[in-house]
């Protein structure tokens, strides 16, 4: 598809667009009286399009520039080659648009929609002298925007320049990426599984806890990214080489050494031996099942398929640890820090996350455990203790919470999208905000 840019763009104030989106509205109900939109080249800068309903309309070449769309539903719109600098979209639905040569350059599309969304390069016609029509290739931007939390599940970006971009939780779930400008993007917590990243720039981007894994990388380039807590597989280290803070092999480290000054450093409350204390290392497979480990640092480490069932964690920091597979079973994970932590699959059946109270000099106050960001993608929490834990933004889908108790935890803006949750028990637990779970009525 070819737009063509006019000499003069159509302009609209609030109450024209007001009307357009009305009769837009009765003709998506089949009513004789609607129209559908068309507001291809118009001039819409500024105005309000909040809540209002726009799916499948033409937007090609419009300027869009700074407009309020907060919530609205445009997906199946054309929106190519149009100018959405500035533009406020949170939570817009933006599905199957077709967005190519679209200009996004600081707009806001915090949890937007954008599943199969069309955001590759396009091309405008112009006309000059003597009618003489030329073709500019102009590839979309999303340079300094912001897409938090969005979905852009099997998107089609290919050609894009979105330097320094915050894509902070987005979900790229098998999206088409190739040839990406990401230089110095925000990337935390980005799923880009089955991802296509070919030819990708990645350079100086942070991509803390990113889940990587399954994605094509031929030719990428991740000069200087960092990748502390991502979770990768064998396909990344291929071109991985210039990047930061990936997990380095244990071979030299002699846990039974460690471990066992760790036992006395808690036998003698820190007078002799030493914490437990490692960063960045791959310790894949450790099998320590029953172990007293409490108080021990691990953060951003790989303990994929681990055996630790009925081990000692109490106020353990697991932050950004990949822990996929592993078997934590009754574990005692009091006041345990798993920020950003990734435990698909992993089996905590009748672990306990409960909250410690910190002796007089600490402050005589409660620490709950922090599961913040944590993905327990799959996993299994059947009758686990999760009592006051702090788990904002947590990813529970598909996980085993049967027979869980939750009492007085924090599930704001929690995922709970497939989870079974028989007889668990929310009472006074803060909901506000989580997704693919419904309360029932008080």
């Amino acid at each position: 598809m070819t737009g063509k840019v006019p000499d003069n763009w159509v302009k609209l104030d609030q109450t024209q667009l007001s009307a357009v989106i009305a009769r837009h509205a009765w003709f998506k109900r089949g009513s004789k009286q609607g129209t559908r939109a068309n507001l291809a080249f118009h001039d819409l800068s500024g105005l309000s399009f909040a809540g209002g309903d726009l799916s499948g309309a033409d937007m090609t070449g419009a300027l869009l520039k700074g407009i309020d769309a907060r919530g609205a539903d445009f997906s199946d719109a054309i929106l190519y080659g149009a100018d959405l600098r500035l533009a406020q979209l949170q939570q817009i639905d933006l599905s199957r648009a077709d967005m190519r040569g679209c200009c996004l350059r600081g707009a806001d599309l915090t949890s937007a929609v954008l599943e199969l969304a069309n955001i590759r390069e396009g091309s405008l016609a112009r006309v000059g002298d003597e009618n003489r029509i030329s073709f500019e290739l102009a590839p979309a931007e999303l340079v300094g925007a912001s897409l938090k939390g969005a979905d852009l599940t099997r998107a089609r970006i290919a050609g894009t320049l979105a330097m320094q971009v915050d894509m902070t939780d987005a979900i790229l779930t098998g999206a088409k990426l190739s040839r990406v400008d990401f230089r110095k993007a925000n990337m935390t917590g980005v799923v880009l599984e089955g991802a296509d990243l070919s030819d990708v720039d990645f350079s100086g981007a942070t991509l803390h806890g990113a889940v990587l894994r399954g994605a094509s990388w031929r030719n990428a380039q991740l000069t200087g990214a960092d990748l502390m807590g991502a979770v990768v597989d064998g396909e990344i280290l291929s071109v991985a080489g210039d990047a930061r803070n990936l997990p380095q092999p244990a071979a030299s480290i002699v846990v039974a050494d460690m471990v066992q000054a760790h036992e006395l450093w808690i036998g003698t409350k820190g007078g002799d031996g030493k914490r437990f204390e490692v960063a960045g290392l791959d310790l894949s497979g450790l099998d320590l099942p029953g172990v007293d480990l409490g108080g021990a640092i691990l953060t951003n480490c790989v303990l994929a398929g681990a055996k630790l069932a009925g081990a000692v964690l109490t106020v353990v920091d697991l932050t950004m640890s990949d822990l996929r597979g592993a078997d934590l079973r009754n574990c005692d994970l009091r006041a345990a820090t798993l920020r950003r932590a990734f435990l698909a699959d992993a089996d905590m059946s009748g672990a306990i996350f409960d909250s410690v109270r910190l002796n007089e000099r600490a402050g005589n106050r409660l620490l709950s455990a922090n599961l913040e960001r944590a993905r327990f993608w799959g996993a299994s929490l059947a009758g686990a203790s999760l009592r006051r834990a702090r788990m904002i933004g947590t990813e529970l889908h598909r996980a085993d919470l049967t027979d869980a108790d939750l009492r007085d935890a924090d599930l704001r803006q929690a995922i709970l999208t497939g989870a079974k949750m028989d007889r668990v028990n929310l009472e006074g637990a803060d909901l506000a905000g989580v997704r693919g779970f419904e309360a029932p009525p008080v």
